[in-house]
């Protein structure tokens, strides 16, 4: 079973690692600073696209790293291979993002005609947006293999295994709001005492474990990907 605890070290062990979450937290901090000036609308804009398409990149090629068993899980510090790794990235899975949201979209107004309690509507509503989001879940982990547009559109191999890599997710996701609990908590508490929140210290802190986060996305993406579809297609 993919182990929230061997992504957690492992992203802490490459070498230079802290240096480079610190270093990668920086854009985003910028995006913080500049989305609560209201007149630095255009610098937010530019900066969280260019953000946006960067930690794309950083996320994948954790996941490409660890996949292909190689002895590091983070990128190099070069940031133009990521970016141009996050713009072809966020390229190929657009059109899946789209027909999955969009098929989301129409099966929810679907279900709002067809049922009237909105408890059990609420219910059906969600197990809706969980399959749409496992089809953009497995696009990604398929496509972090090899960086190929073609894996990406398999319906075979998505339609086989998007639901137990859904259900791989959502543990990912308890387990890693514990580890943020965990690790934000104390840090946090310290800055409060000392200096009062809101506070930049905070805020850049908060943005190096959003950094921190996204390597063991990509990490845990890389299990994900061996123990669901690898070990299952080896049978």
């Amino acid at each position: 079973m993919a182990s929230i605890k061997d992504a957690f070290e492992e992203t802490l062990q490459d070498e230079h690692a802290l240096a480079m979450y610190i270093i990668f937290a920086i854009p985003l901090f910028f995006c913080t600073k500049f989305l609560l000036e209201p007149d630095k609308t255009n610098q937010f804009l530019l900066t969280a696209l260019l953000t946006a398409v960067l930690y794309m990149g950083f996320t994948l090629k954790c996941t490409s790293n660890v996949r292909s068993t190689k002895n590091v899980v983070l990128p190099s510090f070069n940031i133009f291979p990521l970016l141009w790794n996050g713009l072809k990235g966020i390229i190929v899975l657009a059109p899946l993002i789209i027909i999955a949201y969009t098929l989301e979209y129409y099966i929810a107004g679907w279900l709002s005609n067809l049922i009237t309690n909105p408890v059990t509507l609420s219910i059906f509503v969600a197990i809706t947006t969980g399959l749409c989001n496992s089809i953009v879940y497995t696009g990604y982990i398929l496509y972090a293999r090899r960086f190929k547009a073609t894996d990406v559109y398999n319906i075979k191999t998505i339609s086989t295994y998007c639901v137990d890599i859904l259900i791989s997710v959502i543990f990912m996701k308890i387990q890693m709001a514990i580890v943020n609990l965990i690790v934000l908590t104390p840090i946090l508490y310290f800055i409060w005492i000392f200096f009062g929140l809101p506070h930049p210290l905070a805020t850049f802190y908060c943005c190096t474990v959003i950094v921190f986060n996204l390597a063991i996305m990509g990490h845990y993406m890389a299990q994900i990907d061996y123990e669901t579809i690898k070990e299952r297609d080896s049978i």
